[in-house]
């Protein structure tokens, strides 16, 4: 569970990060040049790929604790094997 909260935690943190940057990115304007606007675009595709990756790590991270739940919990009336009478 502690592992949960810190993936969410570590995502949200770069999602956060990501959002900054790319609000100063917007808030600096449209560049003037071809170079300059190409330069703006690949920040923009580097940030996206960050944001995608947290947000791909957080999965991963959510399907692994989830596994280690049910690998883990004890077995209920309805998955345990019946007995023969």
């Amino acid at each position: 569970m502690a592992g949960d909260l810190s993936a969410f935690q570590d995502w949200r943190r770069e999602r956060e990060a990501v959002e900054k940057e790319m609000d100063r990115l917007v808030a600096a304007g449209r560049p003037n040049s071809p170079e300059e606007r190409q330069v703006r675009q690949l920040q923009f595709t580097a940030l996206i790929a960050r944001r995608d990756a947290a947000a791909r790590n957080l999965l991963k991270a959510d399907a692994a604790a989830l596994r280690s739940r049910v690998w883990h919990k004890p077995p209920t009336p309805a998955t345990r094997t019946a007995k023969p009478e």
